[in-house]
């Protein structure tokens, strides 16, 4: 009898469409133009009533399963089979008394239990807010997801995974409904797993139901999300089998934790805003073009070296490919000297740079962004920097420097942002950095002061034969 119950979400729609065309019926009956409409309306009334007996029959069954929200099913159950009742009570009224002002007054309230009835039941099936315009009335859907400026410093769970598990999941196993009896909108109950078991098993990703679910084709009726809805990215699953292979952690910071070359490009993926973004407007100024075999010896390297805009001379360098294609970055920063003139941007994180690869670095005087996260530096290296007058945004995660060293680049006067979350600066030196930099955002990774809207800047190519604006 079970199987029944899946008739349902077909079955509850016919009462809807019945009642609401016996109701439309009655209205219209009523000018002389329709009154041949008349004898139809306790004839529609009355399949509305039988269809609405299947309704209430076949609802209860898929109740059984426990798949939703207890209070909000009980609410469109009793709802339900109050309709039911009322809709037969109409039915024999006017078969017995014609449209009198009483059967008028049950109309209007039959038409208030249908709304109220099947919005419920809309509720249950896409959740709470599927009617929601420009807001949300979910606590969950009402989540707005702060741009990750640093994804090293952001909350692996709260910021990567939680967003994939909203946008993608929750709707079917949410507050209002728990598909399988799992619910995972609460991190106790995501890792309690559902009516099958837990779907989570910390440090193992591969042999974890929820991700078993997400690799299985869409064909297969186990696949997670179903095939008619949106389905995760490649990366979205990467980095949710990441997280869990990584212990499905819910309180440490991405830095915190092992990250594999393979999941570093979806990391980097969600930095919705790269720190290179946040630097000053291109350079009104012409400059030379930058040495072709220079840029060409570079990109053999497996460096990225990319103009800022077409037809522009400066440039964006990432030097976090070499590595990948087997070159020892360290020795690659050497050659970048010969673009210093053009290098407005450059990434250099999570590769083995070191103090003496700041020395070539420190000779690219353009530089408006430098990324330097996860790299070997310390206070002896960041003195290199210091000449870079034009520097605004310095990424310095999970690097060995300290407040002395930091505090040595205080001369640089344009710097609007630092990144300093997994170094030797503690809370205990948040005052000295603050006094060294008080135009500067430091992120420390727990806290930081905002960014006002007069302290950013974007990165706009200049209108040609024109200044750059602002």
């Amino acid at each position: 009898m079970r199987w029944i119950a899946h008739f349902h979400p077909v079955i509850v729609h016919l009462p809807i469409g019945m009642l609401l065309a016996a109701l439309l019926l009655q209205v219209l009956s009523g000018r002389p133009a329709y009154a041949a409409l008349r004898p139809a309306v306790p004839v529609v009334l009355l399949a509305g009533a039988v269809s609405a007996i299947a309704s209430c029959v076949t609802g209860w069954l898929l109740a059984a399963d426990g798949d939703y929200e207890e209070s909000l099913v009980a609410w469109h159950r009793w709802l339900g089979i109050s309709l039911t009742l009322l809709s037969l009570v109409v039915y024999w009224r006017v078969r017995r008394r014609g449209f009198d002002r009483m059967h008028t007054l049950l109309s209007l309230g039959l038409l208030a239990l249908v709304v109220v009835t099947g919005h419920l039941g809309g509720s249950l099936t896409h959740g709470s807010d599927y009617l929601a315009v420009g807001g949300s009335a979910s606590p969950a859907s009402a989540e707005v997801d702060s741009p990750i400026v640093n994804v090293q410093a952001a909350k692996a769970y709260a910021e990567i995974v939680r967003p994939i598990l909203r946008d993608n999941c929750f709707s079917c196993h949410g507050a209002t409904r728990q598909k399988g009896g799992l619910r995972m909108d609460e991190t106790a109950a995501l890792m309690k797993g559902g009516k099958d078991g837990v779907v989570i098993e910390p440090g193992n990703g591969s042999g974890s139901e929820l991700i078993k679910r997400l690799l299985l084709p869409e064909e297969e009726e186990h696949h997670m999300p179903p095939k008619q809805k949106k389905q995760l990215t490649e990366r979205q699953i990467a980095l949710l089998h990441w997280w869990i292979d990584q212990g499905a952690d819910f309180t440490r910071r991405v830095a915190e934790l092992k990250q594999p070359d393979s999941v570093r490009p979806a990391l980097l993926a969600v930095q919705s805003v790269h720190p290179r973004t946040m630097v000053s407007d291109v350079p009104s100024d012409a400059v030379e073009a930058p040495d072709r075999r220079a840029v060409e010896a570079l990109r053999a390297k497996g460096v990225l070296v990319m103009p800022v805009a077409q037809n522009s001379n400066w440039l964006d360098a990432d030097l976090s490919g070499a590595a990948a294609a087997g070159s020892k970055v360290q020795e690659v920063v050497v050659l970048l000297s010969a673009l210093k003139k053009q290098l407005l941007s450059l990434r250099v994180d999570h590769t083995d740079v070191g103090d003496s690869g700041l020395a070539a670095i420190g000779q690219c005087v353009a530089l408006r962004s430098l990324d330097l996260a996860g790299t070997r530096i310390t206070d002896a290296g960041l003195a290199a920097l210091r000449g870079l007058r034009e520097l605004r945004v310095l990424n310095l995660v999970g690097t060995g420097v300290s407040v002395a060293g930091v505090e040595g680049l205080k001369r640089l006067t344009k710097l609007r942002a630092i990144y300093l979350y997994g170094t030797k600066v503690g809370h205990e030196d948040w005052t000295a950095l603050k006094k060294a930099f008080p135009k500067t955002m430091l992120d420390t990774g727990g806290y930081s002061l905002p960014v006002l809207a007069t302290d950013t800047a974007v990165v706009r190519a200049p209108a040609p034969g024109g200044p750059g604006k602002k």
